[in-house]
């Protein structure tokens, strides 16, 4: 029984997992973040896309592992420096090096549209509530949170992406009004950017 505990315990050392929630994440964007400001970048937004119980697991460069702690969380933060845009990605496995990025228009968009980015994604409402049942919105988990610093503004916001959707037979009245929010659009246009530079981001050491 000793030596059977001793080889599990070896086996486990050498596939060493580290878990880490959504305070670590927080505190590596608010490490990053103090470090452009640092370097006087006063500018600059950033995004968390996660769906609440959605666990990724990934190989490390020095042979360990590593999983999200509940949820996994990818941050994407978005500036501009010596003249170029970039994002720089973090999620609960650590810090990925700065990619430019190609629509070079995002944070003018942001600045243009500052007061409309403010404006709130409504909730999912039906049509005729009376006579419908909504479907619980626990199981449509995935959610988006933007926070802004431009423009010496601070603001925010977080919406669930259910309420983004509807249903022919549960109708939402507020399906047209919140996709064609500023802040859905800029959705819209950081995703494809993200896709189209996706397999080009590599982890710090």
């Amino acid at each position: 029984m000793k030596n059977l505990l001793v080889i599990i315990f070896v086996f486990t050392s050498l596939g060493l997992q580290a878990q880490h929630n959504k305070a670590h994440v927080d505190h590596l964007v608010a490490k990053f973040t103090k470090s452009l400001e640092a370097r006087n970048v006063t500018d600059y937004m950033y995004m968390y896309a996660y769906c609440d119980g959605i666990v990724d697991v990934f190989k490390l460069s020095d042979g360990t592992s590593c999983s999200s702690k509940g949820t996994y969380y990818e941050v994407y933060v978005i500036w501009n420096e010596d003249n170029r845009s970039l994002v720089k990605k973090i999620d609960n496995c650590g810090i990925f090096f700065a990619l430019p990025i190609n629509n070079v228009n995002i944070l003018n968009y942001i600045s243009t549209n500052i007061q409309q980015l403010q404006v709130q994604v409504k909730q999912y409402e039906l049509e005729s509530p009376e006579n419908q049942v909504l479907e619980d919105i626990s199981i449509h988990p995935c959610q988006t949170m933007f926070q802004f610093n431009v423009d010496d503004q601070s603001f925010g916001q977080t919406y669930n992406l259910f309420q983004l959707t509807t249903d022919a037979s549960n109708k939402n009245i507020n399906f047209d009004y919140n996709n064609n929010l500023k802040i859905v659009a800029l959705e819209n246009l950081l995703n494809e950017e993200i896709q189209s530079i996706e397999s080009k981001f590599r982890r710090e050491l």
